[in-house]
C-alpha cells in the first residue's frame, strides 16, 4: 500500500511540470526544486520496489531453460543504473 501511495507525489510533480512547460516559463523555480528533491525518494522507492518484483513477474527461458529470477532482477538494475548515467552524462555534457 506504501508503494502505491507513491504514485501521488510523483503525479503532483508531472503535472506541475507540464503546467511550467505549457507556460514555457518557470513560474516557481525554487518551489519545484524543492518538490522535485522531496519527490526523489518516493520515485526511488516506487522504481526499486518495481525491479524487485521484476524477478516474480518476468519468466524467461534461454536455451529450453529457465532464467534465475536473481538474473532478471539484477540484470533490471544494471539496466536501471547504465541509463541514469547516459541520461547524467547528455545533461551534462548538453549543459556547457
Amino acid at each position: 500500500m506504501a508503494r502505491e501511495f507513491t504514485a501521488l507525489p510523483l503525479a503532483i510533480w508531472l503535472l506541475w511540470l507540464l503546467y511550467d512547460i505549457t507556460q514555457k516559463t518557470t513560474t516557481f523555480g525554487t518551489a519545484f526544486a524543492v518538490f522535485s528533491i522531496v519527490c526523489l525518494p518516493f520515485a526511488l522507492y516506487h522504481s526499486f520496489t518495481f525491479l524487485s518484483l521484476a524477478g516474480s513477474i518476468i519468466h524467461l527461458k534461454l536455451l529450453d531453460r529457465p532464467v534465475s529470477s536473481r538474473v532478471i532482477v539484477a540484470s533490471q538494475f544494471a539496466l536501471w543504473i547504465g541509463a541514469s548515467v547516459v541520461i547524467g552524462f547528455l545533461l551534462l555534457r548538453l549543459a556547457q
